[in-house]
């Protein structure tokens, strides 16, 4: 049975979560719009994961808190939103767009997976993979999303099937390769045609200065393109590890002694690769060396923000990512005043789109995005 707004705000847990949205005196709902600057607040249906999963909330739902709490602007997985993917009816597009309309909410973009290893004993071919990414193109362009966030799994240019183990120094940081050049080179025509922006997601622990970030920056320069850039993830400015995960860890059978160490690690940047070795080295156990990997705490790039200055012509969407909002209305592992400055100083208007990564217990998202999109106000009025 479909549980409406209003008959899950009347729930326990509903009223749960109306007690908690004030988690700071200065959190409100139906809040102002983003501050003095162009940047607008939006939030990635991804947030809502748990609650969509259960069924407890409805897309209805989750527009409905989006608009409530201010916020103006929507993005989802094209795989995992329309009913019917790719080919949704003509009566859920219209209701969507009437939704939309109800709850003056815009299409920020639109997000898609883009895997080459779709097959467990062949890569996709080039042109296979270009075909798959029309798809959501036009999809895209018929929900009315004008950016798209691409997300890359890389062809790597060695002999192996895509199912044999493909090590950290394949994976992290994404590499420059002549297949995934010739994807995108392939791909930035359908862009143009079905005019969807992409934005390749750069993405902890991407360095913005490696080879794959300049690979997409010469394409960009050699097709003179204006519908080829880069989604910003702030998980690649993160600078330390977040308390609860390691709490979850040492409960997992993580040791203290090790788990600072990794810790440690993450804070000076060394990397998972190296950061494993040494894990194992010391003994580790499978919690501890997950952790320690890519996959467990997201390591730090190396990016300073600085860095994302010479990027700044060529990104067309952000993604907002915070793992806590702390009373005093603080992200603790992201320098986000400094990011939000050097995005307005570079002329960025477009949005910020909320990715929660923290507590996934359900009914917490909705107060945790009030809080955030209050910090973010509170940036925004300054600079």
């Amino acid at each position: 049975m479909k549980m409406t707004r209003k008959a899950f705000m009347q729930t326990v847990a509903g009223a749960a979560l109306t007690a908690s949205i004030p988690m700071a005196s200065n959190v409100a709902s139906n809040a102002a719009p983003a501050g003095k600057g162009k940047m607008k607040l939006g939030v990635s249906l991804y947030c809502y994961s748990p609650e969509i999963r259960t069924r407890k909330m409805t897309f209805e739902d989750c527009l409905a808190d989006i608009s409530d709490m201010g916020a103006e602007g929507l993005e989802f997985l094209g795989e995992g939103c329309p009913p019917d993917y790719p080919n949704p009816s003509e009566e859920w597009v219209e209701k969507y767009f009437n939704l939309l309309d109800h709850y003056k909410i815009k299409p920020s973009a639109y997000a898609t997976h883009l895997d080459t290893t779709m097959y467990r004993n062949r890569w996709l071919t080039t042109d296979e993979t270009v075909r798959l990414m029309e798809v959501d193109f036009k999809l895209a362009h018929r929900l009315g999303f004008k950016t798209l966030r691409q997300h890359v799994v890389p062809y790597p240019e060695i002999d192996r099937l895509p199912m044999d183990p493909i090590g950290e120094e394949v994976r992290y940081p994404y590499i420059k390769s002549k297949r995934s050049a010739e994807c995108l080179m392939k791909a930035v025509p359908l862009a143009e045609k079905w005019d969807v922006k992409m934005g390749v997601e750069l993405h902890s622990p991407t360095l913005f200065t490696s080879d794959f970030v300049g690979m997409i920056s010469e394409i960009i320069e050699k097709t003179k393109t204006k519908h080829l850039g880069f989604t910003i993830d702030f998980s690649a400015f993160t600078q330390t590890a977040r308390g609860s995960r390691v709490a979850e860890v040492i409960k997992q059978g993580g040791r203290k002694n090790i788990v600072d160490y990794i810790v440690k690690a993450y804070e000076n940047k060394v990397g998972p690769i190296k950061t494993v070795e040494e894990v194992k080295k010391m003994g580790g156990n499978e919690a501890e060396i997950k952790y320690a990997s890519a996959a467990g705490i997201y390591h730090a790039s190396n990016n300073e923000v600085k860095d994302l200055t010479p990027l700044l012509p060529y990104v067309y969407h952000v993604h907002a990512k915070f793992h806590e909002i702390t009373n005093d209305l603080k992200e603790p592992t992201v320098p986000y005043e400094e990011i939000l400055r050097a995005l307005g100083a570079g002329g960025y208007d477009g949005y910020l789109s909320s990715e929660y990564e923290g507590d996934r217990t359900q009914y917490t998202v909705s107060a945790a995005l009030r809080a955030q999109h209050t910090m973010m106000r509170n940036i925004l009025n300054r600079i």
